[in-house]
């Protein structure tokens, strides 16, 4: 029996640890046909075979992001991006062509701007977008997203005055001689201008998440855990996979308000797309310091946050997800939080109710050492967004905010795999950017508490084999085994051989989802 495709000349990188590296792959059908030598892939190629010559390049498990909005990157990708404005000139400049493209009265909205990186070093102000965009509504986020520069259009349509005062925890800023507004919005007044901004059509939505599977699958990922966050992005998900246009496989999490609408949302052949996870938040969010901590905030002695559920709501959430087949999917992020997730697993781990359930915690943020090993007990599934982790140093100021003492137990990679915790690695895309490697980049090189950086083999198998286990399919893909998905992807470089300050510039060649080329670049030699 010969083989449809065969990946020849290639360096092999498995995640099995029964045979680490391969020359050659053998895919028949949808499954991993064969993995070996050159000399025993060949002897399956036959006349129709698809001979692939990777020269040399290195062949990984499919990458698997465990948390990303799909549906909100696909939105962003149809905003005006500022990454690349070095002045308030260029901004201007690129707005005003996004304005030519843009009907008079429908919203232009953008991100990724920063003031630090402009010429002026100051903010774009309401005068400088009004230049550059009169007739739109117009509304552009900073980096860091809780920073908004509007136009006088936006701003009339948002009702804001000057004497309109800031909702809890925002700000909007006044020049201080006059008293006019400058166009800036801070935290949660970002929200005043963004609930009047029109949410796209259907078909508008759809389209985007098109765009959105089509540059996961080119960053080489081939299966994410899609967040769900509005009921309509339930109907696109299987929308795009009747139209062909579902790249990537879809493991859906929903919240629990939609849970119901499991009922008539059917997984497809293939695995394409499976409803898995149910998501459940009992506290919020270092940067808005209501994530739940057992003792108060350093730089706020009044507050140790807020539980969002008690702990007889979570039990009985959880149970009414187990009995729907799925997977409870909690955000714990302090470690009030965490440990009261971990009673209640615990409560019920110790009732018989048949099939064991892997229970997964997303952030599981703020820990200590004996959190860690009751995470460990409980084989409690850590899901964390590494470039998140780098954000919560560097923007949100996590060691003053917990003090030294906490701030070393913050996301403690390496103390968690050395328990023998599983941790599975994820984007949190559009917040943060979608970058695997990046992601891998960040695990590695760790600026905050060095101790807790992870080697790249480790935050390798954080994005392949780990995180398939974490939504329970490590034995139908995340590593490079006979049997299992024909997931590949093909890369620039070695993850493992590269220098690792470049590793965020590893690209995918070529992404292989199901046993087909989804994306490719113009670079492997076929016959």
């Amino acid at each position: 029996m010969s083989a449809d495709i065969a990946l020849v000349h290639a360096n092999v990188r498995t995640m099995n640890l029964n045979q680490p590296v391969a020359q050659a792959v053998a895919i028949k059908g949808t499954k991993i046909f064969k993995v070996g030598t050159e000399e025993e892939v060949s002897q399956l190629i036959g006349r129709d075979t698809k001979v692939i010559n990777i020269d040399k390049k290195t062949v990984i498990p499919g990458l698997i992001d465990t948390h990303i909005h799909v549906a909100d990157f696909g939105k962003c990708l149809l905003w005006l991006d500022l990454t690349g404005a070095k002045s308030i000139k260029e901004l201007q400049n690129l707005l005003k062509e996004k304005a030519k493209q843009t009907p008079a009265e429908k919203w232009i909205i953008g991100r990724g701007w920063n003031q630090n990186r402009f010429k002026e070093k100051r903010l774009p102000n309401l005068s400088d977008l009004d230049k550059a965009a009169s007739d739109n509504p117009v509304i552009l986020y900073h980096e860091s997203e809780m920073i908004c520069a509007v136009n006088s259009k936006a701003v009339v349509l948002a009702g804001i005055r000057e004497q309109t005062a800031a909702p809890s925890g925002g700000t909007i800023d006044k020049n201080p001689q006059t008293g006019k507004l400058t166009g800036i919005l801070r935290d949660s007044a970002t929200s005043l201008v963004w609930q009047v901004v029109l949410q796209p059509t259907s078909n508008e939505l759809s389209e985007a998440s098109s765009l959105a599977c089509q540059k996961i699958a080119e960053t080489g990922i081939t299966s994410v855990n899609w967040i769900v966050l509005l009921e309509n992005e339930l109907p696109i998900i299987q929308r795009l996979h009747a139209e062909g246009k579902l790249l990537v496989r879809v493991n859906v999490i929903l919240p629990e308000t939609l849970v119901k609408e499991t009922e008539s949302f059917q997984s497809t052949a293939f695995l394409m797309i499976h409803v898995g996870g149910v998501f459940i938040a009992i506290d919020g969010y270092l940067d808005s310091k209501t994530a739940a901590l057992s003792e108060p905030y350093c730089d706020d002695p009044e507050s140790n946050g807020k539980m969002l559920l008690t702990r007889a709501k979570l039990a009985t959430s959880i149970e009414q997800v187990l009995a729907m087949g799925l997977q409870p999917v909690i955000h714990a992020m302090g470690d009030k939080a965490v440990d009261i997730a971990l009673t209640v697993i615990e409560q019920i781990s110790r009732q018989p109710k048949g099939e064991v359930v892997r229970f997964r915690i997303e952030q599981a943020a703020v820990l200590n050492q004996a959190l860690v090993e009751r995470l460990k007990k409980q084989d409690v599934v850590v899901s964390v967004q590494p470039k998140v982790i780098a954000t919560e140093f560097s923007v949100w100021s996590a060691t003053e905010r917990l003090g030294a003492k906490r701030a070393k137990w913050l996301h403690p990679l390496k103390s968690l795999l050395k328990e023998g915790v599983k941790v599975a690695g994820g984007s949190d895309c559009p917040m943060e950017p979608l970058n695997p490697f990046l992601g891998i980049q960040e695990a590695v090189l760790r600026g905050y508490f060095p101790e807790q950086r992870l080697s790249v083999d480790e935050a390798l198998h954080m994005y392949t084999i780990d995180a398939a286990y974490c939504s329970g399919e490590e034995k139908i893909k995340g590593s490079i085994e006979v049997g299992k998905l024909a997931d590949l992807t093909v890369l620039s470089d070695d993850p493992l051989d590269i220098d690792t300050n470049k590793i965020k510039e590893i690209n995918a060649e070529m992404t292989i989802i199901n046993g087909k080329v989804v994306y490719s670049k113009p670079t492997s030699k076929t016959r």
